[in-house]
């Protein structure tokens, strides 16, 4: 039978015979019958009603919002009209029912349309849900706003345990990326030694392509003495050696009792034209003993401590570099004491006849070791200094860069 047809045969209205007295008892009959099934029904739903009373008006009290939009669904619409004829007479009939149970029945069938218009399907069902999820949220609406207050804090983690891999990885790079630039700057490869050689003005003319011919890779120029001597052949020597792809230097001849440091620095800056090229090392202060009595130019140890600290400030200040100091074990220990006020500064240390050179208190070791100054270079005339680099041309390019 198509459920969407009503059986009207069963109807009273389409009994022919209902006028015939012959039928008369048969109707009663039925009368009683059906008055009999309906006190049945009636029972039920007292008893019904009296366990579901109390719960369903609490139901229809949270419900009557959802019902609403529900009763005019299209499922629901179709719902009505398909049970509506199928429902006994004493249901429709409010009078033969308390308000309780009419109530009931009303709830009843919102909730029974509420289940086959899910099953239903289609767009209907979209409509249905949305109704049903939309009346509790309203209802609760105070807990769920206090819900994202409750989990904001752990918040970022959340996030950062969502993010791709790849993102991770790109940050960790980055990051990565950041704390090397922050490293100091690497050393170069340690080499063997490698030589130099040191000039002044007593040297003449200088072929300084068969000086780096005859392996030499590096030469110290004198520049300066004290306050007024220039050396006249500084330019020639210092710029042919550059020419001739030796790594070259400029050192000042202290003398204390001249003038102040900072005077002497500023005079010797001017005459050495400083370049940071890559090709030139960094200016060097010569510490030596009173030429003219071996003493330390009347100076105490602080005395000499605070000029040559005036010198090296200047330097600094104008090149950016610490000044290589020049000085030997006897000068060092006599003059300034032994002190370690200037073991940052690379030490050119003068040290003849010797295997290996004493390192005065207050430095850790040697970088320049002059180690004679009787030496054979081709390309000069008599004798010259001759020094070592002990650390290897790498490390030697990274000093002059």
């Amino acid at each position: 039978m198509n459920p969407e047809t009503p059986d009207h045969s069963r109807s009273p209205e389409n009994n022919d015979h209902a006028s015939t007295p012959k039928n008369e008892a048969t109707e009663g009959g039925r009368h009683a019958k059906a008055a009999g099934a309906d006190s049945g029904p009636r029972m039920a739903a007292d008893r019904v009603g009296q366990w579901l009373a109390p719960l369903l008006q609490r139901l229809m009290q949270w419900l009557s919002p959802l019902l609403q939009r529900v009763q005019n669904a299209p499922a629901v619409r179709r719902l009505r009209e398909r049970v509506a004829p199928h429902v006994p007479e004493s249901v429709k009939s409010a009078s033969r029912l308390r308000p309780v149970q009419v109530g009931a029945g009303v709830a009843a069938v919102g909730v029974v349309g509420l289940i086959i218009g899910g099953l239903a399907g289609g767009g209907d069902q979209r409509d249905v849900e949305e109704a049903a999820v939309a009346a509790p949220m309203q209802a609760q609406q105070a807990p769920v706003q206090q819900a994202p207050v409750q989990q904001a804090a752990p918040q970022p983690a959340e996030q950062k345990k969502a993010e791709p891999p790849q993102t991770r990885a790109e940050t960790k790079s980055e990051t990565k990326s950041e704390a090397k630039s922050e490293e100091p700057k690497k050393e170069a490869p340690l080499g063997p030694p490698i030589e130099g050689i040191d000039v002044s003005n007593h040297n003449g003319n200088i072929d300084w392509k068969k000086v780096a011919e005859d392996n030499k890779k590096f030469t110290f120029v004198l520049a300066s003495d004290g306050t007024n001597f220039t050396n006249p052949k500084y330019s020639q020597q210092y710029h042919g050696a550059k020419d001739a792809g030796l790594i070259a230097g400029a050192y000042h001849f202290a003398r204390p009792d001249d003038s102040d440091g900072a005077t002497q620095a500023n005079r010797f800056l001017d005459i050495i034209d400083y370049k940071n090229d890559g090709k030139t090392l960094p200016p060097v202060l010569d510490l030596e003993v009173d030429p003219n009595g071996g003493s330390c130019y009347g100076k105490s140890v602080d005395g000499m401590h605070q000029w040559t600290k005036s010198f090296n400030d200047t330097v600094k200040q104008r090149t950016g570099k610490d000044p290589i100091i020049y000085a030997n074990p006897s000068f060092w220990k006599q003059c300034m004491g032994g002190t370690d006020s200037f073991s940052n500064h690379n030490l050119w240390l003068a040290a003849y006849e010797v295997d290996s050179p004493t390192v005065p208190k207050g430095f850790q070791d040697w970088d320049f070791w002059q180690y004679t100054d009787k030496g054979k270079v081709a390309g000069i005339s008599g004798n010259t200094d001759i020094n070592q680099y002990k650390e290897g041309i790498e490390r030697l390019k990274q000093l002059a860069s």
